[in-house]
């Protein structure tokens, strides 16, 4: 076989050879796209699309996993409660505007970088939630949890008073329980003495199946200027501090980090 006969032979291997590696390549490649077109990607469910401050909302996502493990986040974060449970977090929103709900996506909990993400844009309106509507003729009522605590945001002062949202640190029920408060004092001597009571749960319409914050408002009426002395009970425990409204904003004055948690301390009058 001559030199030429040979130098032939040898190119005609390199294409079959390509033409092989090719085809592989391609092979590979289809099996992998056949494979990720069954599987679906990742979506979050929103118990509402438009919630009003203070309302709880529960969003959960379709991702599963033997380790799966999910982190919640809200954008923008200002102004916003989260409680998660990996595949589900209940939300609380605490100023109107338009927010993005995103859960991101790890095979584990150590792991240091997530696989993917869902995001779901939702609507907080600006109007106060205050679901006083009977929803359920079986209601029932339970205790605050011992060691649970209370968060209150001031989120509005007008004509008729300032105005704070409250929920508890721990869920109850499953159906948006209502927090228990009640004014002790008339308040005529600008004296305020609050107390929270029972959980009022609605066992019979339990429509989200998750357990939620106990969410309710705390209503400051005939303001006036000046300081007044606050007392607010949270299971037989007296919070104490102060309130000093003046024509611009109103400050509170509170030296507590837990047991009942008021921030921001001041808001400005509207």
């Amino acid at each position: 076989m001559n030199v030429k006969s040979k130098t032939i032979i040898m190119k005609t291997m390199i294409r079959v050879c390509l033409s092989l590696c090719l085809f592989a390549a391609f092979v590979a490649a289809c099996k992998k796209d056949n494979s990720n077109s069954g599987t679906p990607k990742s979506s979050l469910t929103l118990s509402k699309g438009s919630v009003k401050m203070g309302e709880p909302l529960v969003v959960a996502t379709n991702a599963t996993g033997s380790n799966l493990f999910t982190k919640w986040s809200v954008n923008p974060s200002a102004n916003t409660w989260i409680s998660s449970a990996n595949n589900k977090t209940v939300i609380l929103f605490s100023s109107p505007g338009t927010y993005v709900v995103t859960a991101t996506y790890f095979t584990d909990s150590t792991s240091p970088m997530p696989y993917d993400s869902s995001s779901s844009p939702v609507v907080v309106t600006d109007s106060v939630y205050n679901d006083s509507v009977a929803t359920c003729n079986v209601l029932q009522q339970v205790p605050i949890n011992s060691g649970d605590q209370i968060t209150l945001t001031p989120i509005s002062y007008s004509d008729t008073g300032l105005v704070l949202l409250s929920h508890t640190q721990q869920t109850y029920g499953n159906y948006y329980p209502s927090l228990g408060i009640v004014q002790l004092t008339d308040s005529s001597d600008g004296v305020y003495d609050f107390g929270f009571g029972a959980v009022t749960e609605s066992p019979c319409n339990a429509s989200t199946n998750t357990p939620t914050p106990a969410t309710g408002i705390l209503s400051f009426s005939g303001l006036t200027n000046g300081t007044h002395n606050i007392t607010i009970a949270l299971n037989g425990v007296p919070y104490q501090g102060t309130l000093v409204v003046t024509d611009t904003d109103c400050t509170f004055t509170w030296n507590y980090t837990s047991g009942i948690i008021i921030s921001p301390l001041q808001i400005q009058k509207r």
